[in-house]
């Protein structure tokens, strides 16, 4: 089981270092992948990092879980993406976008979550659950 500073950490890192879920400005999330589609996915991604960061004590395990994963898959993804014979490029990008998946699908029932209560010790909350895709609104 993960400390509670390994998963803070894990968070932060996920955000930061990941080109698919660099911070935001605006509406869109800098990314640097030749696929559009990991760059597409990426965006949402991004955007439910921002919510998790806010309310980081309320982030499941099999949250964190998934962003490691993701973590995994795109130290993959690099490496393939700097190997000159890149004959497996194409996989690493199936595993990196189904690994963003399934992150889309946990952390953003987490951050789902977090955004069904207001909370006046973050005023910032309210802003980056506005900012959730579609799917992901909550009244």
């Amino acid at each position: 089981m993960m400390t509670r500073s390994a998963k803070a950490a894990l968070l932060l890192t996920a955000s930061l270092i990941l080109p698919f879920s660099a911070h935001a400005a605006g509406n869109s999330a800098p990314t640097n992948d030749d696929d559009p589609s990991i760059n597409m996915q990426g965006v949402v991604v991004n955007k439910i990092l921002q919510v998790l960061q806010i309310r980081q004590d309320e982030v499941s395990d099999s949250c964190y879980s998934a962003l490691k994963t993701m973590h995994d898959a795109d130290e993959q993804l690099s490496k393939e993406e700097s190997n000159d014979r890149n004959q497996d490029i194409g996989v690493a990008r199936d595993v990196a976008s189904s690994a963003m998946e399934d992150v889309t699908t946990i952390c953003g029932t987490d951050a789902q979550t977090i955004c069904r209560t207001p909370d006046p010790k973050h005023p910032q909350l309210a802003a980056a659950c506005h900012a959730l895709p579609h799917g992901f609104s909550t009244p």
